[in-house]
């Protein structure tokens, strides 16, 4: 009874999840291979399909197909699921396979959710036995949607940063170079007043020279 509570609550979060996840286009949420697997393999080892509706199968792999562009970073070139195997394929557009084990709201995740619910209901009134369950069915954690909104607005914040400083920094040019082209200006009618001043004396200095030597001449 337990079991297909959680089954069936399991199939209503998928499925809600699956009509409103976007894909987005950030790339925080990087790929992995499938090396390091974050959900171990105990974890679905008791995986039993027949205790899974049709209905609740398709839900799991609906949301399996939205999750997976998701943790690719945008796109992915091939994304399949296949509802009656509980197999799935997904691999990024950049030809990496993520590891979708450490994802919520992927068949990995739902399988491990009902495996816990079915060991659960295997071991009533067991303490032992559910600490087990909850030992081995350790689920992944990760959230692919909130990452990739969180890239999202991290990319906006560092190019509003960058606008930012490259217009103070043309400001700056600006002021620069106003304070040297008035600077420029400044000692440039200095020299000509001197330049002027000097021709002035000399001027004067000649006229005074030929006034005496007439003077002379005149004696």
């Amino acid at each position: 009874m337990i079991s297909k509570f959680i089954l069936a609550a399991s199939a209503l979060v998928a499925f809600a999840h699956a009509q409103t996840i976007e894909t987005s286009s950030a790339s925080s949420v990087a790929a992995s291979t499938t090396v390091s697997q974050s959900m171990p393999a105990v974890a679905t080892a008791g995986f039993n399909a027949a205790n899974v509706s049709s209905a609740t199968a398709f839900a799991w792999c609906h949301a399996q197909l939205n999750t997976c562009p998701q943790i690719c970073g945008g796109s992915a070139s091939s994304n399949q699921c296949d509802d009656t195997a509980f197999t799935y394929s997904c691999i990024c557009a950049n030809g990496t396979v993520p590891d979708c084990t450490a994802f919520t709201q992927t068949l990995p995740y739902y399988m491990c959710q009902a495996t816990y619910a079915q060991c659960i209901n295997d071991h009533p009134n067991d303490a032992e036995g559910q600490a087990t369950c909850a030992t081995d069915e350790q689920c992944g954690t990760r959230n692919a949607t909130a990452e990739a909104l969180a890239e999202t607005s991290a990319a906006s914040s560092s190019a509003a940063a960058a606008t930012s400083s490259s217009s103070s920094s043309s400001s700056a040019t600006a002021a620069s170079t106003g304070s040297s082209s008035a600077t420029g200006s400044s000692a440039s009618s200095t020299a000509t007043a001197k330049s002027d001043a000097m021709t002035q004396h000399v001027t004067t200095g000649a006229f005074v020279a030929v006034l005496m030597a007439a003077f002379k001449l005149l004696l």
